[in-house]
């Protein structure tokens, strides 16, 4: 009787595991399809080439060069070099079990890395720097009181190296890049607690296969060397623009899933 009264449950359990087995590779093949339902290449790079794009393209690049045009006009900074990046990639969405599809099937991104010798000393620079109204530097403008404890600002930099990077009770401060947004500023400090030296140009990264579309180039074509460039000048300062979140050139253009591609119209006479 106990073995009858069993059976039921045994052939339920099995049932419900059976069940449970199919439901979770259905959720599989529809994850699966999902993710495997993506623009073709060739689409998103009609999108990235499109007259939207290059508008909004030109328009973040116009941007940068006039903030470096604003930099070289500072007394005691030469303009070295300017890298210009600019790429359009497929979003990475995760596997499939991760479910992390980002919204976009398409994202562009631009950056830039101005490149100066400066003249002189470096405390002397920075409230000409700050005067030329480049960028509101630090978290609140870099204007505002407590700026000089505030590490992004031009007066907290001044401190830093006022105080040679330590404070009164012998700890190291924060390093002194000013920080604006979207927007770094950072320069040699060989002979303070923690040394940074500019460091040159990183090569540009091979073609990956998430790439749709890269635009790169560099003023002047054959500039100096950041190690020519600290011969001759002493210290070299590097602006870097775009690269980070809160900075509108790194999502200049986007494309949205479920975006439909124009249809490109007949010639006329067929």
């Amino acid at each position: 009787m106990k073995q009858i009264a069993l059976d039921p449950l045994r052939r339920l359990g099995t049932w419900c595991a059976r069940a449970g087995g199919l439901l979770t590779v259905l959720v599989l093949v529809k994850l699966t399809t999902a993710f495997s339902r993506q623009p073709s290449e060739k689409k998103l790079r009609t999108a990235a080439t499109s007259p939207e794009a290059e508008s909004r393209r030109a328009t973040e690049e116009r941007t940068m060069r006039a903030l470096i045009g604003r930099l070289s006009e500072v007394e005691g900074v030469e303009h070295v070099l300017t890298r210009f990046s600019d790429r359009c990639v497929r979003p990475y969405n995760g596997s499939v079990l991760e479910n992390s599809r980002s919204p976009y099937v398409l994202r562009c991104g631009m950056n830039a890395v101005a490149y100066f010798g400066v003249r002189g000393d470096i405390t002397d620079v920075l409230p000409r720097i700050h005067a030329a109204r480049i960028a509101a530097w630090g978290p609140r403008g870099g204007d505002g009181p407590g700026a000089s404890t505030t590490a992004g600002t031009v007066a907290y930099a001044l401190e830093y190296h006022r105080a040679r990077g330590r404070y009164p009770d012998d700890r190291l401060m924060p390093a002194p890049p000013l920080r604006g947004p979207g927007l770094r500023i950072d320069w040699d400090r060989p002979d303070l607690p923690i040394p940074n030296l500019i460091e040159e140009p990183s090569p540009e990264p091979g073609t990956g296969p998430a790439e749709i579309y890269r635009r790169t180039s560099s003023v002047p074509r054959a500039p100096l060397t950041v190690a020519a460039a600290r011969a001759r000048y002493g210290t070299v300062l590097a602006f870097t623009l775009g690269g980070s979140w809160n900075s509108t050139a790194e999502d200049y253009f986007t494309v949205p899933r479920g975006f439909k591609a124009p249809r490109r119209g007949r010639p006329k006479g067929r």
